[in-house]
């Protein structure tokens, strides 16, 4: 058993992936990576032997990153890197570059690790520490499902449903997703193929119909030969008697099927619709899910303890985590920090403005956390309580262009890679960009290395395609930005009631404290009353506290919940309670694992 402890806080952006350390001294150490599992440098000249010169020294130590592919602005991988000298910030590679090779500025290192790692790594190196000579503990928020979801990246699974409804999803509620469009379109789905299963259960979980295991085996063999391994059960009424989804899943497994998820074990209670959503947009992002947490958890050691960020701001297990969870993962974590910073600033009423590389997060505190029963990210829907977050495109990577002679800001984003036109990797024209140039950056301050002539590069671009000046794009991208983001916080507060001006604004993120002030004036917010200080970061700010606010918060909850049971079964006894089944369902769906018997 390893004696020394090290805690780990990481939050993973689209872009950049934040990570504090603290060993047994309790100083916290800090590193700042993309979110690629990379680190980025600036290379001012070539030496003989595959030699490059960087412009300074980026703070990793000696020989880090041995083994680590070098992208240049093309986007493949060049060489390796043989060894790092942080004295002479010489930056030795396996092969010579050729003289059309040879391009200065800036460049990535590529590590194999993902970004929690690398920069879990990173700091414990800074520290002199072997990674295996330690007992690592991880609180994690990533936003990867997040992005998959809105990239269309995950897996399409199969789709079993109740025989007579398998446009169950295509029709939905029947709304429609544009009220004004003059050509409806349908509803997007994310699941593949859907076999109509022949069962019947009624509304009070009576057996109406036996499943027809034959026809369902005869079906999953033909899919697992075209190379289907997800699947997705989801029969009418399983809340009441979950036994055919049980049935059904059971015989996937047995055939092969990799992923088998059932409705109600994902959401466990009544409206069909929810569930089956809920249950399929499980199984489609499962997948990179795990895989990304498997590598995570790899990188931890063999005693390595992980622990992932909720969308309702609380902490779950490795075991227990589900893809569902991770949706606003990130955007929660802040939330939950801000909240803890506001406090030390003797605030209980504010507004959270989190503005990162891709998007932009508001949410209200008037005194306490602010809960939703659903939430939407892209298309998709899910059920299951989250933290009330409003999320829009506007964060330092969105693309800044003019369209028809009106400025636009988003909502695509430039990611991580090429990034911004600064980060010298060709990128498009963004509001990291808009901020240089008008001196809100320092360029000696980044987390990455910028090239301002290549942003003046990119607006000059535009300043001949819209035939407008300078400061004319410049500072109406900003406002563009800014209007969208008050916009935004009136959804969280205005339409449900609550005057934004009787609040504070905690503005955190990397581009959060450059926006505040436009924010803060659209929205009537006292400048005074701005809270402008830079934590250690909100996300691990309120990971790193010692009782895990958070966390403690949802395990008192799950604790509350164990104990209403219980009392309610025994004041209750010899009652039929429709409600008491679905909240013992709903907490092992949780991975309570404790017996509750009623008689």
């Amino acid at each position: 058993m390893k004696e020394e402890n090290w805690d780990f806080y990481v939050d993973t952006g689209g872009t950049f992936t934040d990570c504090l350390g603290r060993g047994s001294n309790g100083r916290l150490e800090r590193a700042k990576v993309l979110s690629r599992g990379s680190l980025s440098a600036e290379v001012i000249s070539y030496l003989e032997e595959g030699c490059m010169a960087l412009s300074e020294d980026p703070g990793w130590p000696k020989d880090f990153p041995i083994g680590f592919k070098i992208f240049t602005g093309s986007g493949k991988p060049s060489r390796r890197v043989l060894s790092w000298e942080p004295k002479s910030k010489i930056l030795r590679t396996d092969q010579p570059f050729d003289k059309e090779d040879q391009r200065l500025g800036s460049i990535e290192l590529h590590s194999d690790w993902e970004a929690p790692i690398l920069g879990m790594r990173l700091i414990l190196a800074r520290s002199g520490i072997a990674p295996n000579s330690v007992r690592v503990r991880m609180r994690l928020a990533t936003t990867r499902c997040t992005n998959a979801l809105l990239e269309d990246s995950g897996r399409r699974p199969v789709l079993f449903v109740t025989s007579g409804f398998s446009d169950l999803l295509e029709i939905g509620d029947q709304r429609r997703t544009d009220l004004f469009d003059p050509v409806p379109q349908k509803r997007p789905h994310l699941h593949g193929q859907v076999i109509e299963v022949e069962e019947r259960i009624d509304r009070t979980g009576k057996i109406l119909q036996p499943p027809n295991l034959d026809r369902v085996r005869e079906r999953a063999c033909r899919l697992l030969e075209e190379g289907q391994t997800s699947a997705v059960v989801s029969l009418l009424n399983s809340y009441r008697n979950p036994d055919h989804e049980r049935q059904v899943a059971e015989l996937l497994r047995e055939l092969g099927f990799a992923k088998v998820v059932e409705s109600f074990g994902t959401h466990p209670f009544m409206k069909w619709l929810p569930r089956c959503e809920s249950a399929v947009i499980e199984a489609y992002l499962a997948p990179i899910l795990e895989q990304y947490l498997d590598r995570v958890q790899e990188g931890l050691g063999e005693w390595g303890e992980l622990k992932i960020m909720t969308s309702s701001g609380g902490l779950l297990d490795r075991s227990q985590y589900r893809s569902i969870d991770s949706l606003l993962s990130g955007p929660a974590g802040g939330v939950v920090g801000a909240a803890n910073l506001a406090r030390s600033a003797a605030v209980t009423h504010f507004i959270n403005l989190d503005m990162g590389g891709t998007s932009a997060d508001v949410s209200r505190h008037s005194g306490q956390f602010s809960y939703q029963p659903e939430h939407r990210i892209g298309q998709a829907k899910v059920s299951g309580s989250a933290l009330r977050i409003e999320t829009i495109a506007a964060g330092g990577g969105s693309i800044c262009s003019v369209e028809n002679g009106l400025l636009k800001v988003g909502p695509k984003s430039a990611g991580a890679h090429p990034g911004p036109a600064c980060y010298g990797f060709g990128g498009p024209f963004c509001l990291t960009d808009a901020n240089l140039l008008l001196g809100r950056l320092d360029p000696r301050k980044f987390s990455t290395p910028i090239d301002p002539t290549a942003s003046e590069s990119r607006l000059g671009e535009l300043i001949e395609l819209s035939g407008r000046n300078r400061d004319d794009l410049l500072f109406g991208f900003l406002a563009v930005s800014d209007d969208a983001m008050a916009n935004a916080i009136r959804k969280v507060s205005v339409e449900q009631g609550y005057d934004p001006a009787d609040h504070a604004l905690v503005t955190f993120g990397g581009a959060g404290g450059q926006h505040a002030c436009g924010v803060a004036s659209r929205l009537g917010v006292k400048s005074p009353d701005v809270i402008r200080r830079k934590p250690r970061d909100p996300y691990n700010h309120c990971h790193h506290r010692k009782k895990e606010e958070g966390a403690c918060d949802e395990r008192v909850s799950r604790n509350l919940l164990v104990r209403l049971v219980d009392l309610v079964g025994h004041l209750l006894k010899g009652f039929r309670i429709r409600g008491v089944p679905q909240l013992v369902c709903l907490l092992h769906s949780h991975g309570i694992d404790r017996h509750v018997s009623f008689t």
